[in-house]
């Protein structure tokens, strides 16, 4: 008995040790705002390079949510992917706030839509529920909530790059540099007052608007976010070509609308730029045969869709209506058998020639030859899905970026208001907004981590060792509990 009486008396003073430390600890944690996080990759907290910039900011950020971020949670349980992603993101935004520098606000774009015009008074940032909008040294940055979280292909987790884009645009901010989108001239190119629109909306998102004439120049500007060729009628020259390309091997982007040319010659030029990206177009116009994918029975202004991956999913959520005219297509010479572990372009096809559920052939698309030195008068469209817009990233040239579209119509101010006219929505323009936020370097940073919302996991090989691995977990601590019961029993009677 005495025996027995010694271990009780041990084991309820080791309980209660336990609870003399754990009690107090909770409430000091608590009063204190403090949580210790445990989770793989610290899903939940500030990185220590987080910290250290936002302490050091010099001038103050409004950081405002267009949501009411408590409601983030709803109709998900934890453990489901969207209230991980919530958690991530609502995490994040509460300890940015906690710093001198940052006002947090949360607005109802539907309640509140004032606020939200008071935000973006002229439309330009396309602000939908979600959004952040970041102002500092009376400019401002959007980001938009989707863009926030990608989905690894491998794993299935979902990955949180909004400490990268938050802190990245602050850090625009607070920089006062201006990005420009330099639009080419000397080859019969378009001129960016084709697209006033367009040119407001990218203006309207802190960056400027220039032309460029690079044979006389001879350099690109360093201030230059891209350089966009907007349909141009002439190639470039052999010292344009190396301009561009020492331009990009030094991690410049580039944005190119090549519409069809009707002139029976070879860009050969602009073909050498697309094939370090790994990419041809072809010399073709495509056209619909079905009327009822094509705008006001124009057989070349092609009703077309998005590609599913990362970069659309934002775009396609809004579900607009996405008409391309004048197109010519693309074909990626990537083989086959090409990883991302051996080859350093990545590419990701954006828009194509619709599907169509109705017909029999499904892709009522078909092209003609256009320009080129094609001779082939017997050339017999095969028809079916053509590849109109793609973008590419080459790690090997301090990822230099590639906005390629077959189109350069569907930005063109005439064609869009003719869609407004008729009560459509166009996304053409956000299309390249999008693309620009993309090449963007200063709206995100590399120098904050990627949260990911994965928990740790075993592989099992097949379905005999998972059988004994749930065997092991289940009955082992049944057998250690029952030996502990029998042991105490024994004691309890001796």
């Amino acid at each position: 008995m005495k025996k027995g009486m010694k271990i009780n008396t041990i084991a309820w003073i080791a309980a209660a040790a336990v609870l003399a430390v754990a009690v107090p600890l909770n409430l000091i944690f608590t009063k204190a705002d403090k949580t210790i996080d445990v989770t793989p990759f610290s899903a939940y907290s500030l990185s220590d390079s987080a910290v250290k910039s936002l302490s050091e900011l010099d001038k103050p950020v409004n950081m405002t949510v267009l949501y009411d971020m408590d409601l983030l949670y709803e109709g998900s349980e934890p453990g489901e992917a969207e209230y991980m992603m919530a958690d991530m993101f609502v995490k994040t935004m509460r300890q940015m706030e906690k710093f001198d520098k940052i006002n947090l606000t949360e607005i109802d774009v539907v309640s509140e839509p004032g606020k939200v015009e008071e935000l973006d008074p002229d439309n330009l940032m396309n602000l939908s529920a979600g959004d952040i909008v970041l102002e500092c040294n009376g400019r401002k940055r959007s980001i938009q909530f989707m863009t926030l979280f990608k989905t690894n292909e491998q794993t299935g987790s979902v990955e949180f790059y909004g400490e990268n884009a938050i802190l990245g645009a602050i850090s625009y901010l607070q920089s006062g540099i201006t990005p420009t989108v330099y639009f080419t001239t000397g080859h019969d190119e378009a001129k960016p007052d084709t697209c006033n629109n367009l040119v407001g909306a990218v203006t309207g998102n802190n960056y400027a608007v220039k032309t460029l004439d690079i044979a006389a120049e001879k350099k690109i500007p360093e201030d230059a976010l891209t350089v966009v060729m907007a349909a141009p009628q002439k190639d470039l020259t052999a010292e344009e070509k190396d301009i561009i390309l020492d331009y990009a091997s030094d991690g410049g982007n580039l944005s190119l609308f090549l519409a069809p040319v009707a002139a029976k010659t070879a860009f050969v030029n602009i073909e050498a730029v697309l094939a370090t990206y790994q990419v041809e177009m072809n010399y073709n116009r495509i056209y619909e045969t079905s009327s009822a994918n094509c705008w006001k029975d124009d057989r070349y202004a092609i009703l077309c869709q998005f590609v599913e991956n990362d970069f659309t999913s934002a775009l396609k959520s809004l579900q607009p209506t996405l008409f391309m005219p004048n197109s010519r297509s693309f074909y990626s010479t990537q083989s086959g058998d090409e990883t991302e572990g051996t080859n350093s372009v990545k590419q990701d096809f954006l828009v194509s020639s619709i599907y169509d559920e109705s017909t029999s052939y499904q892709y009522t698309a078909f092209d003609e030859i256009y320009g080129g030195n094609r001779a082939d008068a017997d050339y017999k469209s095969p028809g079916g899905q053509y590849l109109i817009a793609l973008n590419a990233e080459d790690s090997a040239r301090r990822g230099s970026k590639l906005f390629l579209s077959g189109s350069y119509d569907f930005l063109r101010d005439e064609f869009n208001s003719e869609i407004a006219d008729a009560g459509a929505a166009s996304l053409g323009p956000y299309l390249f907004l999008s693309a620009i936020s993309w090449m963007d370097k200063v709206n995100s940073s590399d120098a904050f981590p990627t949260r990911v919302s994965a928990t740790d996991y075993i592989t099992i090989p097949d379905r005999k060792t998972g059988n004994i691995i749930l065997v092991i977990m289940i009955a082992l601590p049944v057998l250690i509990a029952a030996s502990g019961v029998i042991v105490w029993a024994r004691r309890h009677n001796a």
